[in-house]
This record gives structure tokens, sequence and C-alpha cells, in this order.
């Protein structure tokens, strides 16, 4: 069985409960189990090439054909090798690469850990926005949110939900309006908080900080397919460490002869 028919099955199967508990997005069965499935063979070829774990904090989400990775590596290398895989898989056409090179750490793990149910729980708790239409990442309190919206009003009310959450450094949102359509609208870095008494106010399971977080668009666009250069590829740059040419693609530097003939 190839990879692409392993990840498709177990796509299928992780997203059995949700779609049976009645948890639908607006988006077909088919364009989810697509992009399920494509997620599953990014992280499985990431799993499979990463020695001594070097891609298990890499996460991986995928809406309408958009990957977003974010999470950490050990160096610029890893970080350039992840979105390589990502691009190895045919069903993806843009990819932002918000992995940052850094070292474990439980601590802040668990933060962004409680940091993401908060956000899911405000997400639900809103009668006006559609949860299961946002994927929330988050990384040393940096909130991404990838998705699709039935509107800007709800992009923007979906990223001050996000934005009012404790431990919060930023929001950067890649969600797009009903249909992929160029870079993500730059969200206005004010938000209010919501007013005393409202009938439609989120479940909350912490008080909101008095200050919200800023919500910016991304440091830099997504890749598209057409403008992504792999570069470990021939007539490259070489990297660090190889040759003095990369003619045939990324090689390490041969060891010098045996008694230095």
């Amino acid at each position: 069985m190839t990879a692409t028919r392993t990840a498709r099955l177990l796509a299928c199967l992780l997203m059995a409960a949700p779609l049976l508990g009645g948890c639908l997005s607006d988006r077909t069965f088919g364009e989810s189990l697509d992009d399920a499935s494509a997620a599953t063979e990014i992280k499985t070829r990431l799993l499979g090439a990463g020695m001594s774990g070097r891609f298990m904090e890499v996460d991986v989400a995928v809406v309408d054909r958009f990957v977003l990775l974010s999470g950490r590596v050990a160096t610029d290398d890893d970080r350039k090798s992840a979105e390589r895989i990502a691009w190895e898989v045919g069903s993806v056409d843009e990819v932002a690469n918000e992995v940052v090179i850094d070292s474990w750490d439980l601590g802040r793990d668990m933060n962004d850990t409680w940091i993401t149910g908060q956000i899911h729980t405000r997400l639900i708790g809103d009668d006006h926005i559609k949860g299961a239409n946002f994927n929330v990442q988050v990384y040393n309190g940096v909130v991404f949110l990838l998705g699709v919206a039935r509107s800007e009003d709800e992009l923007r009310l979906a990223a001050e939900h996000a934005s009012l959450v404790g431990g919060v450094q930023r929001v950067i949102s890649y969600v797009k309006v009903r249909e992929r359509a160029g870079p993500p609208p730059e969200i206005s870095v004010a938000v209010s908080p919501e007013p005393a008494g409202s009938q439609n106010a989120p479940i909350s399971l912490a008080p909101a900080p008095t200050t919200p977080a800023p919500i910016v668009p991304p440091d830099n666009s997504p890749t598209q397919r057409r403008d992504y250069t792999d570069p470990y590829a021939p007539g490259t740059q070489p990297p660090p460490g190889s040759g003095n040419n990369n003619d045939i693609g990324l090689q390490s530097r041969p060891l010098p002869p045996v008694g230095g003939n």
C-alpha cells in the first residue's frame, strides 16, 4: 500500500468520530478527507525522515490544500527540510512555514496546550462562529488560526476570541473567507472585550487579560507551488557543510583520503 493510500485510510479513521458526532464543517466530506489525508501523509513523512525524533514537535494542519507548519526544530536545515517534505505531497498548493528554531520546554508546551483548549472553548461557545471551520495551533503563546470562515465578521470574531485568552502573545490568521483568494487580510490590532451580560458570551475557564493580544498578519506570505524553490535541489547554492557545488543536490563533504594522500 502506498504512503498516500495509507494516509487516506488513517485520515478516514481519524475523521469518523467527529463526523458521527455531528461536528460538521461547511466543507464537503471529500474536501475534508483530502486535507486530512494530506496532513497525515506529511506527518508520516516527517516522522519517517526525522532521525532521533527531530520533527516530533512539528505540527501539521491542512485546510483547502493549504499547509500550516508550526512548532519547533533544532536547526535551520531542519526547518527547511520540513517544508521540503510538505511539498513532496502532490495535493498541496500552498505552505506557510511557521516552524521556529528552539529547544524543548515542558512548561511551554503545557501552557500552549492550555491556551489551545481555552480558544477552542471560546469558539465553540459562540453561536456566531462555526468552530468546526477553524484549526488552532499554538506555539510559545503565538496563536495560528487556519480555516475557512463564512464571512469577514466571523474571521475577525474568531481572531478576537483568541486574543482574549490569557498567555497569548499574538494572533496570526491564515483563515480564508469562503474561497481561497490572496493573502490573509490584515486584521485590526485593537479589539474590545465583550460587553458584560452578553447572551452569546462564550464559555470561559479563565478570566480574559486586561489588554487583548495583538492580531497581526504573518511576517512572510505563504509559499505557493509555482514559487517554491527546493533549497537542496541541483544547481542551488549548497548549504553549509556540503561540497563546492550542488550539481546533484545536497551532498556531504567527502572525508580526506586515508594517510592524507
